[in-house]
């Protein structure tokens, strides 16, 4: 190993460790100098214990960020001529103090309220050329495999509609992403409306060409800690030999710092009444801020913090993990691009008292950050902590670098009693073992069995055609095992939905009169086939597109009023409690400027939670520009009052997996609001109950994604138009990234951004474990026209819809390829077949799983099983 001029030598792979190191930066313009005041305090600790030439890359395995957090992390990583960071950490902090002012100019006049709203609208806020001249200059001609340590930025391609991370770990395979970081810099801040998208090309080893056209990485990630594990977790399903002794999703040994670059959630500037009668343009503006952009970025940011803290303190590990925020943010203290003198000091002083504050963690139950109650001290407490440990892990591998060492690490058994808490963590179905009127039983607990199952539905609109035709196949092949009354609740421990998901995942769950599921599969399809065109009323005449612009502009596109009132003649009195399996439906809060999870896990010990499921629904159904937002009251046994103020949970999770709409042929018709959290929430409900001690999970460990089964059905995409390019985009201002070729740019990348980004994870999980014919994604993403509409809700637009659904179950299974983050055939030894077959697996694996459930539990009488 060639040694550099200082006497300080690159980080030993964590093979020669105990812990994998990882720093993760938030984006959000100007205010990265948070952070960096953040950093520079951390790498001055790093210094007092190893020396003045002591670096924040000598000290983490991976550095992650997105916009100006993934600028931040490749000044940290990038070399200078004498093969060391290019970068101190302290000299960051006066970068941005240097130089923010000609990046994001400010004009002074009495005009210039106006000058900059008109500019807005016609092209990009700032021309960027500054910025660009001042990375290239800086970065020079570095490329992504020079970086000092692992560098890990995500950016968004709007011509592929598709997430594209530059990290190192992939240029060995990929030379295609070997860019140059100045690239790959202006490419992940080209943050839309404020600076113009970015198109380069790089050359593979064959020569062959690869263009991208890029946007700001934080439309899929602001929050990038999550990618950069899962990049080191694909490291040690593929041997790494620099990741030989860690295992897959091991959280224990990661330690990881993630840092904020703060929120304006306290000011509580949006509230359902003011927001339902927003247009396209009050979505995009309003009272100097964009709500639209803003619950985007700051429910993405929230779902990844909650999801690693799930599982952080599920494994006990969460002392290893330090997450620092102010969501405490004021007027232009908490704007994206004010870059006067006073601003930027201001910004300096947020980050100086952010050390002085405690430590706060999520609260797993409310999801609000808390200060830790256990006294881990302050933040800048903390990092001396951090500090230590980063100089020890340093210090260990260098001993260890000249030997091998080989080491098992015995997977800790979760034990609970299952005495103490059985009364705790009632299960559906436990309290109430009596038979329904139709023979069938609930699904008795995962304790009995071997597998905990889930179903996940994305958000779609009308498109929710296309997975409830899916289900409808499943259901009968269900039905052709264990009878004709029997239903997909009875099967699925955790259904989980996001907007037109959620309802479909409430109308599986909900209860009818005979404490049986309300509706079989089949009569949902009929359902939106009927309701539809009285939901998405069409106008006709040569009018009509120009009518729906100029409405969706100044108002909500439909007003809602049938959509409502049928939800609530459905549904009735029916609340969340009352669910006859586990349901978990996102939503978004924005007054609070937060995630709110209606979930069956939560509100036995949260009834505000336990609000009426009509409410759940219409709020999680209303998709900004498309149905007014949703406000609500719910009264808890104490006569305590909380408010909601809702809209779609498609822009925290529109695939709920891990929590356990796309193009358009008229204009507006295609807002489908982020994609795939949901899977991960759902996964991540399930985790909480392991690690509360839930006894109805008693023979499950956290995180044990072999003990998962989990079907995940998307509504369709249309990401092979390839309808948007940076040659276009870069004149683009907010009228632009509004309406562009009949669609609706920020909108689709938004929500396929999301999208890409859970399937990923989940895919890295699964596949980690060999465990990825437990997981079962179909969707469909060559979607076209009036059918990629979440809206159109013409008769044939719907048989159209329905004739997807039924071509889909036709179609090989895919599966997320980790080197190209694409969708492809699955190709195993074995052979998967078709969507159809695999659902027809997955039946029999229910059904049997049912069975031995039936078999094993003392709650059923001898004669009930």
């Amino acid at each position: 190993m060639e040694k550099p001029k200082s006497s300080i030598n690159q980080i030993q792979a964590p093979t020669y460790g105990e812990l994998i190191t990882i720093l993760s930066i938030d984006g959000g313009g100007i205010r990265a100098a948070i952070p960096a005041t953040i950093l520079s305090f951390l790498e001055s600790e790093l210094q007092k214990l190893d020396g003045e030439e002591a670096r924040i890359a000598d000290y983490f395995d991976v550095i992650s960020g997105t916009s100006t957090g993934g600028l931040v992390a490749a000044m940290l990583a990038a070399p200078n001529e004498g093969n060391r960071p290019l970068f101190a950490a302290r000299d960051i902090k006066s970068f941005f103090l240097e130089n923010s002012a000609k990046m994001f100019p400010q004009r002074c006049g009495l005009l210039d309220p106006l000058v900059k709203k008109l500019r807005a609208l016609r092209g990009p806020k700032y021309d960027g050329k500054y910025l660009c001249s001042l990375l290239r200059e800086r970065f020079g001609t570095t490329r992504l495999h020079q970086t000092q340590t692992n560098l890990v930025i995500p950016t968004f391609d709007i011509k592929t509609l598709h997430s594209t991370i530059f990290s190192s770990f992939e240029v060995k395979n990929k030379s295609s992403l070997d860019a140059l970081l100045s690239d790959v810099c202006i490419g992940t801040t080209a943050a839309p409306t404020y600076l113009a998208s970015h198109y380069f090309e790089t050359k593979d080893s064959d020569g062959k060409v690869r263009e991208f056209n890029l946007i700001d990485g934080g439309v899929a990630a602001n929050n990038s800690a999550l990618i950069a594990i899962s990049e080191v977790t694909k490291e040690v399903h593929k041997r790494n030999p620099s990741y030989a002794l860690h295992r897959p999703v091991d959280y224990r040994r990661i330690l990881l710092i993630s840092l904020g670059t703060g929120s304006a959630k306290r000011e509580e500037r949006y509230s359902a009444v003011r927001a339902r009668r927003w247009g396209l343009l009050g979505w995009l503006q309003s009272g100097g801020s964009s709500p639209l952009v803003d619950i985007f970025t700051r429910a993405s940011a929230d779902m990844v913090d909650f999801h690693i803290s799930v599982v952080f303190q599920a494994l006990h590990s969460e002392s290893n993990y330090l997450r620092i925020e102010d969501d405490t943010l004021r007027g232009a203290i908490a704007s994206a691009d004010i870059s006067t003198k006073r601003n930027l000091k201001n910004l300096v002083k947020v980050g100086e008292k952010l050390l002085k504050k405690p430590v706060s963690r999520v609260n797993l139950e409310t999801g609000a950050h808390e200060p830790v109650e256990r006294g881990e001290g302050t933040n800048e407490e903390a990092l001396r902590r951090f500090a230590r440990l980063l100089s020890n892990e340093r210090r260990l591998r260098e001993v260890k670098y000249s030997s091998l060492y080989s080491y098992v690490l015995n997977s800790c058994s979760f034990l609970i009693r299952e005495s103490t808490a059985r009364a705790l963590f009632p299960w559906p179905g436990v309290s109430h073992m009596e038979k329904s009127k139709s023979g069938i039983n609930r699904i008795q607990a995962p304790t009995y069995g071997n597998l905990i199952t889930i179903l996940s539905i994305d958000g779609g609109g009308i498109r929710g055609v296309i997975p409830v035709t899916i289900l409808s196949f499943l259901e009968s092949e269900l039905q052709k095992l264990d009878g004709e009354e029997a239903r997909l609740a009875d099967y699925f421990d955790v259904i989980a939905g996001t907007c037109t998901g959620g309802l479909v995942a409430a109308m599986l769950a909900a209860p009818d009169e005979d404490n049986r599921p309300l509706f079989a599969a089949r009569d949902i399809r009929s359902f939106f086939l009927e309701k539809s065109a009285k939901i998405f009323p069409q106008r006709c005449g040569w009018f009509a597109p120009i009518v729906k612009i100029f409405r969706a502009l100044w108002g909500p596109k439909y007003d809602g009023k049938h959509l409502h009132s049928l939800v609530k003649e459905i549904f009735g009195a029916t609340r969340m409690h009352q669910m006859l399996t586990n349901v978990v439906i996102p939503t978004f809060d924005i007054k609070s400027l937060h995630s709110t999870i209606f979930s069956s896990f939560q509100v036995q010990q949260r009834s505000p939670l336990d609000a009426l499921l009509s409410d759940v629904c219409i709020g999680t159904t209303a998709a900004p520009t498309y149905l007014p937002a949703h406000y609500f009251e719910t009264e808890d046994s104490e006569g305590n009052v909380t408010e909601f103020n809702l809209i779609n949970g498609g822009v925290a999770a529109n695939n709920p997996v891990l929590i356990a709409p796309k193009p358009v042929k008229y204009y507006l018709s295609k807002i489908e609001l982020a994609s795939c959290d949901l899977a991960l929430i759902a996964i991540g409900e399930v985790t909480k109950e392991v690690s509360k001690g839930n006894p109805s999970y008693l023979l499950h460990r956290p995180m044990d994604c072999r003990r998962i089964l989990l079907i995940s059905l998307g509504t369709g995409s249309a990401k092979v138009e390839e309808r948007y390019s940076a040659h276009r985009a870069r004149r683009w201002g907010v009228l632009g990234w509004l309406l562009s070729s009949v669609s609706t740019p920020l909108v689709d990348i938004f929500a396929q951004a999301s999208a890409d980004m859970v399937d990923i994870h989940i895919s890295v999980f699964f596949q980690a474990l060999r465990s990825e014919f437990n997981y079962l994604r179909i969707e469909d993403d060559t979607l076209r026209g009036a059918v990629a509409s979440v809206d159109v809700s013409t008769k044939k637009n719907l048989d159209s819809l329905v004739n997807v659904g039924e071509e889909l179950l036709t179609k090989p299974v895919s599966r997320v390829n980790l080197e190209t983050g694409a969708f492809e055939q699955a190709v195993t030894d074995h052979g998967e077949g078709t969507n159809e077959e695999a659902l027809r697996r997955f039946a029999t694996l229910l059904s049997d799983e049912r069975k031995l459930r039936e078999l094993k539990s003392p709650h059923l009488r001898p004669k009930d099983k």
